[in-house]
């Protein structure tokens, strides 16, 4: 199904609205406009998701769902967020590791998708 925050103009928050700065050197892109996003800048790889959502008071701009807010609350979870949160070198080095994993099992990212290799 569709998102209450689908795309659209109509829909779109002052982070993705027409004519925001998507690219580093703060030209407008091609994109869709509309729909919310879980951090400001969105199109950025960094650690703002984590502390985002760790911040206790929501922005209304910005989309979290109770899945999001589980990872937070989840006991065995929690010590990551907090880490990730913390230090964005630590998310980055974590996230190379698992990437690299998945590369090295040969995952393949498809259209609608991926799929590791049969044991």
């Amino acid at each position: 199904g569709t998102v209450p925050n689908a795309s659209g103009e109509e829909n779109a928050t002052k982070y993705t609205k027409s004519g925001c700065p998507v690219r580093h050197d703060a030209t407008s892109g091609d994109y869709m406009p509309g729909g919310k996003s879980w951090t400001e800048k969105w199109l950025s790889f960094d650690n703002s998701y984590f502390t985002t959502l760790a911040e206790k008071q929501a922005n209304p701009e910005l989309i979290r769902f109770p899945t999001d807010e589980a990872l937070f609350q989840d006991e065995k979870f929690r010590p990551y967020f907090e880490k990730f949160a913390a230090s964005q070198e630590d998310f980055f080095e974590a996230y190379s590791r698992a990437h690299k994993k998945l590369s090295e099992l040969g995952a393949k990212f498809e259209d609608g998708g991926f799929t590791l290799p049969e044991e």
